[in-house]
């Protein structure tokens, strides 16, 4: 009983010790009152009152201090352009069928058979015609080209005559070479050459060659087939002296 009656007491003491530090008896309060808390944080001693001067220079420092750099800008979402429609299909027309060509020649014309078949076949319609002309040389021609009126004409044969040359004469308006001055004719070029070198040893320029001879023509007509064949049969007996050969369409 005792030992039990000590116990009580010692845990008395103990309760009443706890409860003055609480209340703070001793002088220090373990749960400070919210007053004293509040006059610890805010330290009057480390307070300074700032005059106008002092209030200027930090303002002056806060503004001469460096902004913050500003965030970049998120990169810009590239959204790619839609794709174009299918180009529409186009359908190929339908090939056009090729006319067959024929070529058909008359040959042996002479100057005005060639100019009259050339103007029958051109009337036709998809034709063309192609002359082709041959001349067998009969002859040579010594002459002086034609002038541009008869008194110039004359006056140059009379300078041809001055100078020593007047086998010559001048052929008329009327003439198949007019206001030509001819010099001679020759059955050979070698005779002509002689007589155009013994001219010019007189002085006289402008001496010229010109082969003469019977000239022919060859028609080559073509067209399309079936309409060149009809038109052949007329043409045939219309220039019966021609020859009628074959050509490449």
């Amino acid at each position: 009983m005792p030992i039990l009656r000590f116990l009580i007491i010692l845990l008395v003491l103990v309760n009443a010790i706890a409860l003055a530090a609480w209340q703070g008896w001793f002088g220090q309060d373990g749960t400070r009152s919210e007053p004293e808390r509040v006059t610890n944080q805010l330290k009057p001693e480390q307070i300074k009152v700032l005059d106008d001067a002092a209030l200027a220079a930090l303002q002056a420092e806060a503004r001469a201090a460096p902004a913050p750099a500003p965030a970049p800008a998120p990169a810009p979402i590239v959204v790619p352009p839609p794709a174009p429609p299918p180009a529409p299909v186009v359908e190929a027309p339908p090939p056009v069928p090729s006319v067959p060509k024929a070529c058909v020649a008359f040959g042996g014309l002479d100057d005005e058979a060639a100019d009259r078949l050339m103007r029958q076949a051109l009337r036709q319609p998809d034709f063309t015609a192609r002359d082709k002309t041959t001349t067998d040389v009969t002859s040579w021609w010594v002459h002086i080209p034609a002038h541009p009126t008869k008194e110039a004409a004359e006056r140059r044969a009379n300078e041809i005559r001055a100078k020593g040359w007047s086998d010559l004469f001048v052929v008329g308006e009327n003439g198949s070479r007019p206001l030509t001055i001819s010099l001679g004719l020759f059955k050979s070029a070698a005779s002509a050459k002689e007589q155009v070198r013994r001219i010019q040893a007189k002085g006289v320029s402008g001496v010229a060659i010109e082969e003469r001879g019977d000239t022919t023509h060859r028609i080559e007509i073509r067209g399309p087939a079936e309409v060149l064949i009809e038109r052949v049969s007329e043409w045939s007996d219309a220039f019966s002296g021609a020859t009628r050969e074959n050509c490449s369409p």
